[in-house]
């Protein structure tokens, strides 16, 4: 945490603004990881693309990828509103991003089917039972009960946003908390890593902390959260919470430590 703590100290005393096409590039990375970490088949570029200019190319594109898309960023961009106007950790703010996130793919008349049909409603917390579904090439390996039903959801998450209010841990410990518990409650009827996600960046940001792309080649986020749980390994989030951003406040420090070097010889006339 030190080395966090130092690195953290360096990267506020840059004030480092990002142009408009970095920001966008950012965001739209972000929302390509995230939603690939659920199965979203579009690429990078898909996505840029789509995000950029609201049209997109390829052949075999899924309607689903396209909303999943959508919605994210419009999510990522209200978590980025929220973390700029101070705003607090709450369960309205944590329903808000779950269904910016899925409200574009709810809206598709052959989405949701089943949840709709026992009554869910869009804005509020799962009004029917949910399992978490651990899969593994593709395929299910094994499925949870979650630790909220429709009748306690609300009660539990109203627990837990108090329980971080009043914690004294660290950032890293209270978001890695936070998305490890919404994982394991499930209150919503589907996003709920990703609104865990979300959530991650919203603390951590709120403390002065760079955006983070959840995308490591040698540690995926979901498996990690998954070994941590069934394999009683605490401490695996909190690890790739940290590591994340050392390496995304280390490569803005780095360019800023390029530009002031001398590149090489110039002759002047």
């Amino acid at each position: 945490m030190e080395k966090l703590d130092s690195i953290l100290k360096k990267y506020k005393s840059l004030k480092t603004l990002l142009s408009i096409e970095d920001e966008r590039e950012l965001l739209y990375n972000y929302v390509y990881a995230t939603n690939k970490l659920e199965g979203n088949q579009l690429t990078l570029a898909q996505t840029s693309q789509l995000l950029s200019t609201d049209t997109i190319t390829g052949s075999n594109v899924r309607t689903k990828d396209i909303l999943e898309q959508k919605g994210m960023y419009r999510a990522l961009v209200r978590m980025l509103k929220a973390v700029r106007g101070k705003e607090q950790l709450s369960t309205s703010l944590l329903l808000e991003f779950n269904w910016l996130s899925i409200g574009q793919l709810w809206k598709d008349e052959d989405s949701y089917l089943g949840a709709k049909g026992e009554g869910q409603e869009e804005g509020v917390f799962k009004t029917s039972q949910n399992m978490i579904s651990i899969g593994q090439g593709g395929k299910t390996i094994q499925r949870l009960m979650p630790l909220s039903t429709p009748v306690n959801v609300v009660e539990n998450m109203n627990k837990l946003i108090t329980s971080l209010q009043v914690s004294d841990k660290s950032v890293i410990t209270k978001a890695a908390f936070l998305a490890q518990e919404l994982w394991l409650h499930q209150p919503f009827v589907d996003g709920n890593k990703r609104v865990g996600r979300l959530a991650i960046s919203f603390l951590t940001m709120k403390e002065g902390f760079p955006l983070f792309v959840f995308e490591d080649k040698s540690r995926n986020y979901n498996s990690l959260m998954v070994e941590q749980y069934l394999d009683k390994k605490p401490g695996l989030i909190e690890d790739f919470i940290e590591k994340s951003l050392i390496k995304t406040m280390n490569k803005v420090l780095d360019i800023q430590k390029d530009k002031g070097k001398d590149m090489g010889y110039r002759m002047m006339l």
